[in-house]
């Protein structure tokens, strides 16, 4: 047997399938469409959730975005060995 995917704990291919059909079907049973593509219907759930930041910047608001600067290299003290 080997090795599951890297990613969340138990979640498989099979369990993964399993979910995505679920979503759908109970999705159209409610007279939903089974996927969402609107962006902002998207990005109006993320803020419902709390997940600010979590849609990528387009246009003009891609320009403020800072870049990640690497800390500088050296020896940690503090760290066990």
């Amino acid at each position: 047997m080997g090795r599951r995917p890297v990613g969340v704990p138990g979640l498989d291919e099979q369990l993964r399938a399993q979910a995505q059909a679920w979503a759908e079907e109970t999705a159209l049973a409610q007279g939903l469409p089974a996927r969402v593509a609107d962006h902002d219907v998207l990005r109006d759930v993320a803020a419902l959730l709390g997940l600010k930041g979590s849609v990528a910047p387009d246009g003009a608001q891609a320009r403020g975005v800072e870049a990640v600067e690497t800390p500088p290299s050296g020896a940690d003290d503090d760290v066990l060995e």
